[in-house]
């Protein structure tokens, strides 16, 4: 039995040393992402920056022929994370419903996944909307 306890003692030493790295968030500080567009969407840019607080100073938006800029109000609504990446789609929609809409997905995650997403969503008939998103 005194084998078995030192044996089990001798592991548990050797294992508490061990060293794993740790994946970092690389967060997006200013970036500037063009698209040539799908169908009828036509060609779409995002840029934008943040301050060191992780968050948005400024979130422009070139679609549809327009430029949005995203509002003071509505930038206080993505919340102040190391977002790491953007996601872009479109759907051709229905006019009585805004018509067509760019979506943008901003994600902050790591190779196991995202921890936090917030989606911006623009129509053809200027409405934006931001909201956090459910993982």
């Amino acid at each position: 039995m005194e084998k078995i306890i030192l044996l089990i003692a001798i592991m548990l030493l050797l294992t508490s040393n061990v060293f794993a790295s740790q994946e970092g968030v690389l967060s997006l500080s200013s970036f500037l992402l063009e698209s040539k567009g799908i169908g009828s969407s036509g060609p779409v840019s995002i840029s934008g920056t943040k301050n060191d607080k992780n968050e948005f100073t400024l979130l422009t938006i070139k679609v549809f022929g327009k430029e949005y800029k995203i509002s003071d109000e509505d930038l206080k609504k993505i919340p102040a994370k190391p977002y790491n990446g953007i996601q872009l789609s479109y759907e051709h929609g229905y006019k009585e419903l805004g018509g067509r809409t760019v979506y943008i997905i901003l994600q902050f995650g790591f190779t196991s996944g995202n921890r936090d997403r917030t989606l911006i969503t623009i129509t053809e008939s200027g409405s934006v909307n931001v909201e956090s998103m459910k993982n």
